[in-house]
């Protein structure tokens, strides 16, 4: 199996004429009847090591063929699927890029106070943005997902479809007991959920035209206490991330000029 960003190859082995490295690239090639061209499917940035190791393995793995042996288009047995993210890959995802882009302007911002200001004071003040900047952006992108995972545990339960989820697996943290839950939706397919605690089973509630979108049903006062956290952490964050608009504001209209001027 060959592994892209978009899709996934896979060949029989009987489908493979031979298998070459190319220092950081793996290229397969399939069998074809006399005088064809073979197929070559080709899989480029990885580890030497790993290419090399993969390819020896693999090549031990063919099948012997015999000279008499009737030669098969290799690239009619092989099969190529799409891979399609799953929500965590997603979030995962876009959580890495937001990340790297919001320390990326924040530094520029800090460079730029510093060069504005032109003294060690805006210097320290721009670190100070280059710190609180990014921090406030990460507790207020905790916050936010906490009030959208609020959201859905007071609405999913009440219009969507409830059920009870399984218990398949056990795990835990530094808050105690866990496990991995599955559930089954109208159409039959299966869907695993975290949640705390060591019971068998568990009521979890589902959106209809997105059974992947769930959440574990809790009481009352559990789900109040969860919206008021939320809401706690989001409002923490964006005054950080205020305060480091205000620095950067006044460090570029001079306002802490006469502050940092010595007497």
């Amino acid at each position: 199996m060959l592994r892209r960003n978009a899709e996934e190859v896979r060949i029989p082995f009987t489908a493979i004429a031979r298998i070459r490295t190319e220092g950081r690239a793996v290229a397969v090639e399939l069998t074809a009847p006399g005088g064809a061209v073979p197929a070559v499917h080709r899989l480029d940035g990885v580890s030497a090591a790993a290419a090399n190791a993969f390819a020896a393995a693999a090549t031990n793995s063919l099948p012997a063929r015999s000279r008499e042996a009737e030669v098969v288009d290799g690239s009619t047995l092989v099969t190529v699927e799409a891979v399609t993210e799953s929500v965590h890959e997603r979030r995962a995802r876009w959580a890495k890029r937001g990340a790297i882009t919001g320390v990326l302007v924040f530094g520029a911002l800090a460079v730029a106070m510093g060069i504005v200001g032109g003294n060690a004071a805006t210097w320290f003040l721009g670190i100070m943005v280059l710190i609180v900047g990014p921090a406030g952006t990460a507790v207020a992108a905790v916050g936010a997902g906490g009030m959208w995972l609020a959201y859905l545990a007071w609405f999913l339960p009440r219009y969507g479809i409830t059920v009870e989820a399984v218990r398949v697996s056990d795990t835990s943290d530094l808050l105690g007991r866990a496990g991995n839950y599955t559930y089954t939706d109208t159409s039959g397919t299966s869907h695993r959920r975290y949640a705390k605690g060591s019971a068998a089973t568990v009521p979890v509630a589902y959106h209809p035209a997105k059974p992947a979108t769930a959440v574990v049903c809790h009481s009352w006062g559990r789900k109040l206490w969860d919206t008021v956290f939320g809401l706690g952490v989001l409002l923490f964050g964006l005054a950080l991330l205020a305060s480091a608009v205000v620095l950067a504001i006044g460090t570029f209209q001079g306002m802490y000029d006469d502050a940092m001027t010595p007497q």
